[in-house]
Order: C-alpha cells, then structure tokens, then sequence
C-alpha cells in the first residue's frame, strides 16, 4: 500500500467537505419535504439523495487508487464507477418524470405555519450554502492534478449550487406568499427547473458512462498520440500486428502488438517495447500501456483499432 501524496489528500478532503455537508443536510431536509410536501424541496431531496450516493462512491474510489488498494483489478474499477454512474443517471431521469406527474397533477400545496415556513426557508437556504462551500476545495483539486473523478465532482456540484438558487426562490415564495395559486405556481416551477436539471445531469452521466462501458476506442487527438509513438519507433521492428485501445474510467488503456523478426535477441526485443512503452506513456502520461512482442509471421495481416 503506498502513502498518498499532499495532492492526494487535498482531492480527497475536498470530496469529503462535500459529503459531509450533503449528509448534514438530508436528514431535516427529508423530515420537511415529508411534511409540508413541498414539490421544488421534493426534487432537490431526489437529486440531492441520489447524487450523494455518487459523491460516497467517488470518495471511495479516489482514496483505493491513491493508496493502490486496487490490485486486484487489473484494469482499474472503472467500468465498476461507470456502471453505478449510469444506474444513478437512469433514476435520476426515472425521478424527474415522477416530479413532472406531481407537477401537472395541480396540486395546492397547504398554506404554512410561520414555525414550518421559517424552517423550510432555512434549510433550503443551508442547502444552497452547502452547495457553494465546497466549491472553492473542489476548484483548488483539480488545478492539484488531472483527476476526472474531482472534475466531475466540481461540475456536478456547481449545477446544484444553480439549481438551488431557483429552488430557494420558489420556496420563499411558497412559504411566505398569502396567495395560494402563487404558492402552487411557484412549488411547480421549482419542481420542474429541479426535474429539468435531473434530466439533465443524468442524461450526460448515461452519455459518459456508455463508452466505456462499450470499450470504444480513444478518442481521435489519443488515438493520434499513440500513432506519432509508433511511427518515431518504425525503424525498430518489422510489422505492427495491432493496436487496441480503450478506457476504463479515468485510465486510457493501450495495447500494442509487434512482430520481430526470430533471430533478434530478446535483449534487443527487450530494449524496443521499453522504448516504446516509454514514448508513448510521454505522449499519454496516465495511460497504461502493454506493448506484445510476438514472431515476424510473413503470413499476418496487420490489423488496428
């Protein structure tokens, strides 16, 4: 087990503050939504809720990596983060359909007492602030080194920190509005600007998980990367049998295949695949790349991909 690095811990704290205030807030926001039933609270509570389940996954990856308790996973665990992003992307869209039904139902919600008023001005008010605090450990995490996981976290906690704005408005006015058409008028709209960024966000967590859970190949710049390594090595071997990429979570996995001709050293064989190991981790410097020496077969098509 290694010790992570002072980057490490910074990444980690950040993600931690995060779920540490979204833990403080659930409860009391469940116990309100439940009894003043309010729609735009409601939709913040299911993002919210779901997302944490997210937030807690994320943590406990980025600190298995850093400390490389991961080696029983060849390559990484990131189809297991994609596979539970997805999950989560699918309910959260599932969940917004179910705001919009209760959005379009016109329901009234019951006027408030200023004790329950106060209490749900409150809590969506801390709910807003619990949203924006992390914010600053977050951006400070991502200039600490390329880390996707403490990048997805800042952008998924910025569009909360947006849609808690709107949710805190609609709030106030329906607990403190006299009107109540108002007050309907108001939980509708924050119930479907919530249902909309649920859509939203779970949308492009389904969007990003799909390729690799589908091991597409690297993307085009990537792809051109590992291409310029082969070619500054071309000299060094007789044929490219193939080059396979894919990405599992935040790792581009490379694997090429090289034929030398049987009356080279290994030695010789040896001192090429470092070589290009080398040149094309230069070019990819988080990739992991497995470079195959096999026999020159006069016979075997090359083949790429």
């Amino acid at each position: 087990m290694r010790e992570p690095s002072e980057n490490d811990r910074l990444k980690e704290r950040a993600i931690l503050l995060a779920v540490l205030l979204d833990v403080s807030v659930f409860i009391p926001y469940a116990f309100t939504v439940w009894h003043i039933g309010s729609l735009a609270m409601l939709a913040e509570l299911l993002r919210g809720g779901l997302l944490l389940i997210v937030e807690g996954a994320a943590l406990v990856t980025l600190r298995a990596v850093h400390r490389g308790k991961t080696y029983f996973y060849e390559f990484g665990v990131g189809k297991l983060e994609r596979m539970l992003s997805a999950g989560i992307g699918a309910l959260l869209i599932g969940a917004a359909g179910f705001i919009v039904a209760r959005a379009l139902g016109g329901r009234v919600p019951p006027e408030l007492t200023p004790a329950w008023a106060a209490m749900a001005v409150g809590l969506v008010s801390y709910n807003l602030l619990a949203n924006v605090l992390p914010l600053a450990p977050l951006w400070r995490a991502t200039k600490a080194g390329a880390s996707i996981i403490v990048l997805s976290q800042f952008r998924a906690r910025l569009a909360k920190a947006v849609a808690s704005v709107t949710v805190v408005a609609c709030v106030a006015i329906d607990a403190l509005s006299p009107d109540r058409q108002l007050a309907r008028i108001a939980d509708a709209v924050g119930g479907l600007v919530g249902a909309g960024f649920m859509v939203v966000v779970g949308a492009q967590m389904i969007y990003e998980a799909l390729p690799d859970l589908l091991d597409r190949a690297l993307a085009e710049p990537l792809q051109l990367k590992v291409t310029a390594a082969l070619a500054a090595s071309f000299r060094d071997y007789e044929q490219l049998i193939g080059v396979r990429t894919r990405r599992s979570g935040t790792v581009p996995h490379v694997e090429i295949t090289v034929a030398f001709d049987p009356a080279r050293t290994l030695a010789d064989v040896g001192a090429v695949t470092r070589a290009m190991r080398r040149t094309v981790r230069a070019a990819i410097p988080e990739a992991d790349v497995v470079v195959i020496a096999v026999p020159l077969d006069e016979a075997a098509p090359s083949r790429s991909a």
